[in-house]
């Protein structure tokens, strides 16, 4: 008996040269081979998972009967151009799309685009199976979950089927083989794999699509195929999982597939890391897996979410049943076991402008976050309740279609045939007109360069806490000055803020790609920093440090204080080039104030002659290029631009003897 061909296609992001498994369309086809009445009729060829050239792409495709096409953000117009051209090479081709980029709201996207046979709306295996059963004579009625235009062109829309009760009834594409062809054809790949432990979200955020899973029960994998799983990917050496889950930790048993994780770990050596989304809530039990996953080697930060600290807002976007109080304890635990953690704010959110956002920013580095918040702009997906028409009007989002690109990829993301994805980003609304927009995206990365990146964390903590003023006052201080003439280094720096955010209003890319350094996208203020050191202005940026702090502060007696702490914030950071430690001499203990400080302890200035050792010599000499990827890159998540220092005690041990 001939068979129909099946063609799949879900393109993923690589990472240093890893991809990941195709996992969406796996479990598609897992699920089909399984519960499909007529399964022997076809064919699955092995999915494209890369980013290739369209012509490559339509030849690997072009003898398939079917193309099931698995769409995302960064997928949907390669995607798009492939069925396009697939249909006008063989009209007869059957196209499929899914995923989180194929609408719910789908007739004019079908007649936008009528190369496209059927949309198949959220979960997608048993109505897969349902259209292959019915196909080629197909019987639209009988087909739930889809979307089509009829031979009369008339829109058609069938009611999906209500959301799996027990998905512990899907097969794993792991365990059942779905992959071994394509790992066998791909010998020097190395993979990626996704993993869902469970389904469903409880939470209903209005800027999200978690695969259609929003607000819905939570349903869960069977623990025997998980830990099956986690035997299989150690036994194909995957190095990183990337758990599915909206919010791992939600149940009870998540700690013991934590505990699972490593115990495999250590059994067979991988995985390496696993990389988790922390639920909202459920405090107690987040803080254990994640310090579990932490002391196993398994995490290098962790991640804590929240979006706005604003009541107004976060109730604006429906993500108001999420406890900020939780997350103030979770951050002071971590905190005490010194376990680096970062911070989400969105950029844009209905309800949010600068005040507001000004707020969330001192809020959370008030509360103890010291490592990094990581300022998200907004963009609209297309299933997320805030793409339906009624909530745009009603807080009047404007968009900007830009380019999506990588924070640190390269310019080979951009291919050849010239298909680029796009996003389409939020730069104002009701509350944040554009020019507002613009003011909280430059002062974002402000915040991010002065602080997160370090650039002068340690005086603008220590003034801080010593003169209670809020964090916002110093980033609103240095965000304002633009005197190319008195102070050259700052002002550059904040021009580049300022152009980054215009530039994203007209249509730029939210990154900033630089010839000079590495040819890959920078966010903008890890550019400001690699500007610094190239146009050697790094000595220049701190005198004027010293002098715009102490005339903000006007505090004589500070004067000696705030010298010392520019001081030991330059000599700690890592810089290229540098061949042997450094001691530094100080008149306060700004260490011990510093560490203090972090740990929410309080300190008192007094005077005190103290001696550090800058411990440069341990991190091996770079030149530019090398201390750019391996310092500024490498370290964005977790901050680590600071040499390790130790006190220097051979002066008080000199006394003791004498």
């Amino acid at each position: 008996m001939s068979q129909f061909s099946v063609g799949c296609v879900q393109i993923n992001n690589g990472f240093a040269g890893q991809y990941y498994l195709p996992y969406s369309i796996g479990t598609l086809q897992a699920y089909f081979l399984k519960h499909s009445k007529n399964s022997n009729k076809y064919k699955f060829e092995n999915t494209i998972y890369k980013r290739l050239l369209l012509d490559e792409c339509v030849d690997n495709l072009k003898d398939c009967d079917i193309v099931l096409l698995s769409t995302y953000v960064w997928n949907i117009n390669i995607s798009l151009a492939v069925a396009k051209k697939l249909k006008e090479i063989d009209p007869k081709k059957f196209i499929i799309f899914g995923g989180p980029s194929a609408p719910d709201v789908s007739e004019k996207f079908l007649r936008e685009h009528n190369f496209i046979d059927c949309i198949v709306h959220q979960e997608g295996e048993r109505t897969i199976t349902s259209v292959l059963d019915n196909f080629p004579d197909l019987s639209w009625q009988k087909v739930p979950g889809i979307s089509f235009l009829d031979k009369e062109n008339k829109f058609q829309q069938s009611k999906c089927l209500p959301k799996m009760r027990d998905i512990s009834e899907l097969p794993s594409p792991y365990l059942t083989g779905v992959f071994d062809n394509l790992i066998k054809k791909n010998p020097n790949e190395h993979w990626l794999a996704s993993w869902e432990t469970n389904r469903g979200c409880p939470f209903s955020c209005a800027f999200c699509d978690w695969g259609s899973a929003i607000a819905s029960k939570v349903s869960r994998m069977d623990m025997e195929k998980l830990e099956k799983e986690l035997v299989w990917f150690a036994e194909h050496k995957i190095e990183f999982i990337y758990v599915c889950d909206a919010n791992f930790g939600i149940l009870p048993r998540d700690y013991d597939i934590a505990k699972m994780a490593l115990e495999i770990k250590k059994k067979y050596g991988y995985p390496h890391v696993l990389s988790v989304q922390t639920t909202k809530n459920a405090r107690e039990r987040s803080y254990k897996i994640q310090k579990l996953l932490y002391d196993g080697g398994m995490h290098k930060s962790i991640n804590l979410a929240m979006q706005s600290t604003d009541e107004k807002t976060l109730k604006e976007i429906k993500r108001d049943n999420i406890s900020i109080e939780d997350y103030k304890l979770l951050q002071k635990k971590f905190i005490a076991d010194k376990i680096p953690t970062y911070s989400d704010l969105i950029i844009g959110l209905p309800g949010d402008n600068y005040k507001k956002f000004t707020k969330s920013v001192n809020d959370l580095i008030d509360s103890g976050q010291h490592y990094r918040i990581q300022f998200n702009n907004l963009s609209i997906l297309p299933n997320a309740e805030m793409a339906q028409d009624s909530y745009t009007k009603r807080n009047n989002i404007i968009t900007k279609e830009i380019p999506v690109v990588n924070m640190h990829g390269s310019l080979d993301d951009n291919p050849a045939d010239g298909i680029t994805e796009s996003q389409h980003m939020v730069i104002s609304t009701k509350d944040m007109p554009t020019k507002e927009w613009v003011r909280v995206r430059k002062y974002a990365t402000a915040t991010e360069f002065y602080y997160f990146n370090k650039m002068l964390q340690i005086p603008i903590l220590l003034l801080s806490r010593e003169l209670k003023k809020t964090f916002n006052s110093f980033f609103d201080f240095f965000d304002e000055i633009n005197d190319s003439s008195k102070f050259p280094a700052i002002s550059m720096v904040n021009n580049i803020f300022e152009k980054h955010a215009n530039d994203i209003t007209k249509g730029d890319a939210e990154f900033i790609f630089s010839k000079n350094f590495l040819e890959i996208y920078w966010p903008p203020g890890e550019f400001a920093m690699l500007t610094l050191y190239q146009k050697k202005l790094i000595k220049k940026f701190y005198d004027e440090a010293k002098f715009l702090l102490k005339s903000f502060v006007k505090a004589d007696y500070l004067d000696n204080f705030i010298d010392d702490s520019i001081n030991l914030n330059y000599e700690l950071l890592k810089k290229p080039f540098t061949k042997q430690n450094k001691e530094i001499k100080l008149n306060y203990d700004i260490p011990a104030y510093y560490e203090a400080a972090l740990l929410g302890k309080e300190f008192k200035i007094k005077k005190e002659k103290t001696s550090y050792v800058v411990e440069s010599f341990m991190e091996k000499p770079q030149d530019f290029s090398e201390w750019a990827q391996k310092v500024i890159w490498y370290g964005h998540r977790r901050a680590a631009y600071f040499y390790d220092y130790k006190k220097n005690n051979f002066e008080l041990n000199l006394k003791k003897k004498k």
